[in-house]
């Protein structure tokens, strides 16, 4: 009957759009699997190839971003201890300075007025917004508390931030192609488009991550040490898992031949046509 028919289709229906537009791609192939082990393996043995090419790539954005910037520091060679191997990073050599009263008391007026203007934003729509803003005032306010009750016992310096920093991200190169592996190989994509995407993600952060942190000492020269717990673990790691969340939904939603439509819309409205077609059935 057209009842039956009718929930029978409805059931079809409900089921297709219960999944996510991703998962109509996945393909758990061997093929698939087999890409998912190899290709970060490929990548990582291309990265432990060219470690000592992308070390004087970022010594050389590093010197001509001293030379352009011109506040007083120099770019020297700082080395990490891998048991076997001695990984020597490039950063910069400048003192850091301690926060003066005026800054300090600018800072904490900033933040006040920053968290009184957060209660203007409509929570109904701006409330992730809100969020943001007073986590990163609570994040400056701690800085604020910690140089005003024991400044001098404050432990990094800026060689070792920025080196430091840059190690992350040599370690977050040799990372990214197994979290693709896991995320984005598993789907039925060409193999170039593969290939393309993860150098595409490499070559942002390769760029990327000596001129972020070169920003970094450069603020903190700039102004003093009370801004390297914010520009840390807001605009540093955060960030750059950030940029990298905004590549993948640029390569899983970007289409591969124009005009394309996803599977899951297109499975969608197949089902639908079925049901306008048995409806449209004599009983």
């Amino acid at each position: 009957s057209r009842s039956g028919s009718g929930n029978a289709v409805i059931d079809r229906i409900s089921r297709q759009r219960g999944k996510h537009r991703a998962m109509y791609q996945l393909r758990l192939s061997r093929r698939n699997i087999l890409f998912t082990i190899l290709l970060p393996l490929l990548f990582n043995a291309l990265i432990f190839l060219m470690i000592d090419p992308l070390i004087g790539f970022w010594r050389m954005i590093l010197t001509f971003g001293v030379e352009r910037l011109n506040f007083g520091a120099r770019v020297i060679m700082q080395p990490f201890d891998l048991g076997i191997y001695d990984l020597w990073i490039p950063t910069v050599a400048i003192r850091a300075t301690l926060p003066s009263l005026l800054t300090w008391w600018v800072t904490a007026l900033i933040c006040i007025v920053a968290y009184l203007l957060s209660y203007l934003i409509k929570p109904n729509r701006g409330l992730p917004l809100i969020y943001i803003v007073r986590a990163i005032i609570l994040v400056q306010t701690t800085a604020l508390l910690y140089f005003a009750l024991i400044p001098t016992s404050f432990p990094q310096e800026l060689e070792s931030y920025m080196a430091n920093n840059l190690f992350m991200g040599v370690m977050l190169l040799a990372l990214i192609p197994w979290i693709l592996g896991a995320t984005f190989y598993i789907f039925d994509f060409p193999i170039r488009r593969k290939i393309l995407f993860t150098l595409l993600n490499l070559a942002f952060f390769i760029i990327a991550l000596p001129l972020q942190y070169l920003l970094h000492v450069n603020l903190i020269a700039l102004g003093s040490l009370l801004f390297m717990p914010i520009l840390y673990l807001v605009f540093g790691l955060f960030i750059d898992v950030l940029a990298f969340v905004a590549l993948y939904s640029y390569g899983m939603t970007r289409r591969s031949e124009a005009g394309r439509q996803s599977r899951g819309f297109h499975a969608v409205k197949q089902v639908w046509g079925t049901a306008m077609q048995d409806w449209e059935k004599p009983i």
